[in-house]
């Protein structure tokens, strides 16, 4: 069983992708904010992590720099509305696998996961 955990601030967005993946037949943890994440990552055993960009706080690039501290080898995808022309660049400089536009086609997305999981 592969264990993803969803970050994001934006509950509908958490609950749609949840269980689409569960469907899918991975376990998801979800957490609302960079602090949560964190907090799951130190407890928890995570094979990949999808976080937002823009959260309150912390952001997925922030939370990226700190997860990949605490597991150095977990794959991280990062989705945002708004995606400017440095961002993929900057997303690769943190060490996150794959950036995602959103809306996220769902197939699409799990398509990449399988491909990043297979890959590990």
């Amino acid at each position: 069983m592969k264990y993803i955990l969803i970050v994001d601030d934006d509950r509908d967005c958490l609950g749609m992708f949840r269980n689409f993946l569960v469907q899918e037949g991975f376990s998801v943890q979800c957490a609302t904010s960079g602090e949560e994440a964190l907090s799951i990552l130190k407890d928890s055993s995570i094979h990949l992590m999808i976080t937002d960009l823009n959260m309150p706080k912390m952001n997925g690039i922030e939370l990226a720099k700190k997860a990949l501290i605490l597991l150095p080898f977990m794959p991280i995808f990062l989705h945002s509305g708004s995606i400017s022309p440095e961002l993929p660049l900057l997303a690769e400089v943190v060490g996150i696998s794959r950036v995602l536009a959103k809306p996220v086609n769902p197939c699409a997305m799990l398509e990449a996961i399988r491909n990043e999981l297979r890959e590990n």
